[in-house]
């Protein structure tokens, strides 16, 4: 985050903490986290110091007890509030604005100080936020309930060793731990989080999960129980959008021969039949085929005898019926190093999209952009081997998204 934003959110900590009585030691403790999160260890004592300053902290309690009393809502609080929110709105994406209030709903569920004057401005932020009642509802309730019975949204997902009740509205994954392990969907932003009360010792990708703390939980998540058992990604998001109809795909290669134009034998017997949800690798000794393999598989080539086939359809015979549902990216970099990320999926675009707006277009690629994360980086120049200024993963996911 910039330092702008975060001076923005250190000013809104400090407004709503300071609310009936001030801060409390565990509240301050969970800001000092916030912060070791986001900076250096050098500026964690300035941000520090700037929050204090602003919510009126003092370590000294004879000192800080009159101030206290006079710490209720004022006019004044309420015009900074939306002041600062309207900065924040301006700068954050959605997905980015959804962390925020997830983060000042944990600030206020440190010290279980939920009293109206708090809850109140936190409900002003959400609707500066652009946030909907009924999502707000759910994201509030996540992450300030423990009690399972008080989250009864099919927007969450409940892991445990309980056996799953049909009457309950919540979707159920039974799994051998001692405790509950929650999940939230935002539909909105298409965001995942997760949060772990009991007592057992979950990792999240690789991290000890701490009780009650909410957690992202991005593409490619993994949580290990103590079990040895391995919540994924991909098997807990497919149980939240298992109601929507999504078309099954079976792929079948009948490979019986694959020749070179000079006649050369490149393929040979090669059978391939899998269903949904499966992660193929190929492998070989340099010069093995795997290129060619590939590249029949995708299309590129078609097999001099035999088929590729997509749900029955003949990927070379009927191409019209299974367009955009391959994808292919190449081995190569194919983006023009010296333009942006942004300026490369723009031009992209504008060659795919003829008949979009410029409007259009410029929203579609900061949708691929948001996506992928990349939105902070897209005035970057994609840069060359020699002279990287993205990763090869971020130019792969680039490739894939043109």
């Amino acid at each position: 985050m910039s330092e702008e934003i975060l001076k923005a959110l250190t000013q809104l900590f400090a407004i709503i903490t300071k609310q009936d009585g001030g801060v409390t030691e565990k509240e301050r403790l969970f800001v000092i986290s916030f912060f070791k999160q986001e900076l250096d260890q050098d500026s964690v004592k300035e941000y520090l110091e700037l929050y204090d300053k602003y919510s009126g902290y003092s370590e000294n309690p004879e000192e800080d007890e009159p101030v206290k009393k006079k710490k209720l809502t004022s006019v004044r609080d309420s015009v900074k509030t939306l002041g600062l929110c309207k900065k924040i709105n301006k700068t954050l994406t959605q997905k980015q604005k959804v962390v925020v209030l997830i983060k000042i709903l944990e600030l206020v569920g440190a010290d279980k100080n939920f009293t109206p004057q708090r809850m109140e401005i936190i409900d002003t932020i959400s609707n500066v936020f652009n946030i909907v009642k009924d999502e707000y509802k759910y994201i509030e309730a996540f992450v300030l309930q423990e009690d399972i019975e008080s989250i009864n949204f099919s927007d969450i997902l409940i892991a445990n060793k309980d056996e799953d009740d049909p009457e309950k509205d919540y979707k159920h994954i039974k799994t051998e731990i001692h405790g509950n392990l929650i999940f939230l969907k935002v539909k909105s932003v298409d965001m995942y989080f997760t949060k772990y009360i009991g007592k057992d010792d979950l990792v999240l990708n690789g991290f000890t999960m701490q009780r009650n703390r909410v957690y992202l939980y991005s593409h490619g998540s993994t949580i290990k129980t103590p079990q040895g058992a391995a919540l994924y990604y991909s098997d807990l998001i497919a149980l939240f959008n298992e109601e929507s109809n999504t078309t099954k795909l079976s792929f079948n290669a009948q490979i019986k021969e694959f020749r070179f134009p000079n006649g050369g034998l490149g393929l040979r017997d090669v059978q391939i039949a899998e269903g949904p949800g499966k992660l193929i690798g190929i492998m070989g000794a340099s010069g093995a085929g795997k290129t060619t393999l590939l590249n029949v598989l995708a299309g590129i080539e078609k097999p001099t005898v035999g088929s590729i086939e997509i749900n029955g359809y003949d990927i070379f015979e009927n191409k019209d019926e299974i367009h955009g549902v391959i994808g292919y990216v190449s081995q190569d970099d194919l983006l023009i190093e010296e333009l942006t990320v942004y300026q490369n999926l723009y031009y992209n675009a504008k060659l795919c999209f003829a008949n979009f707006t410029e409007e259009q277009l410029q929203k579609r690629v900061m949708d691929v952009l948001e996506s992928l994360g990349l939105d902070q980086r897209k005035d970057l120049k994609v840069g060359s081997v020699l002279d990287k200024t993205i990763s090869g993963g971020a130019k792969k996911e680039i490739e894939h998204s043109s």
